[in-house]
């Protein structure tokens, strides 16, 4: 990312009021019901709905976005949830958390091919849990869509591909009424896997 990323998307939740009330993703709460708390920690993470949540189950969260405007919208809503949650403003170009840290990591609504799957793969315990949910190209294809460079979107098949040296526990592409997105459960191998 860069300097004008942060600003994007710090202009974008300036002309924002902040949320009201946590608005957690239903598939994600599915996808952690089998879980005990532990660490946890949400890439990408813009207003904190998701991380918020998991706080409130008990899980110790970090999460992490560029803009430092979206993240106080955050702390602001965690904070009238009864709800501690570690907000770090960081680009995740640069961002390099503890190896073998944390027992799950959620990636929501964001894509990067280069950096991700390693950082993901540096910092996930063995036996810990991915879940991510981004969009599909065939999103870009709505009407109502902002998104129109394809290139910021799977293609079919891409998402476990990034993520090879993952065990996929579930994957799926799915028509949603308001997007179009991919959605992968993996697990982080006990041993790491050779290519």
């Amino acid at each position: 990312m860069s300097a004008a990323d942060r600003q994007r998307w710090d202009e974008k939740y300036c002309d924002k009021q902040g949320p009201g009330k946590i608005t957690p993703d239903d598939w994600m709460i599915e996808q952690v019901a089998d879980l005990a708390p532990g660490r946890a920690l949400e890439l990408a993470c813009g207003l904190g709905h998701n991380a918020i949540w998991l706080a409130q189950q008990g899980w110790h969260v970090d999460a992490v976005d560029i803009s430092a405007v979206g993240l106080a919208h955050a702390e602001k809503l965690a904070l009238a949830c009864n709800a501690r949650v570690n907000w770090i403003s960081a680009d995740l170009d640069e961002f390099t958390p503890a190896g073998d840290a944390y027992d799950l990591v959620l990636v929501f609504r964001f894509l990067d091919r280069t950096r991700l799957p390693s950082l993901v793969q540096h910092t996930l315990r063995p036996q810990g849990r991915l879940i991510y949910e981004t969009f599909t190209t065939a999103h870009t294809h709505r009407p109502e869509s902002h998104m129109k460079n394809p290139a910021f979107a799977l293609e079919p098949g891409e998402l476990p591909r990034l993520f090879s040296q993952f065990e996929v526990m579930s994957y799926a592409e799915c028509a949603l009424a308001d997007r179009d997105v991919a959605r992968m459960i993996a697990t982080k191998p006990a041993c790491h896997k050779t290519p």
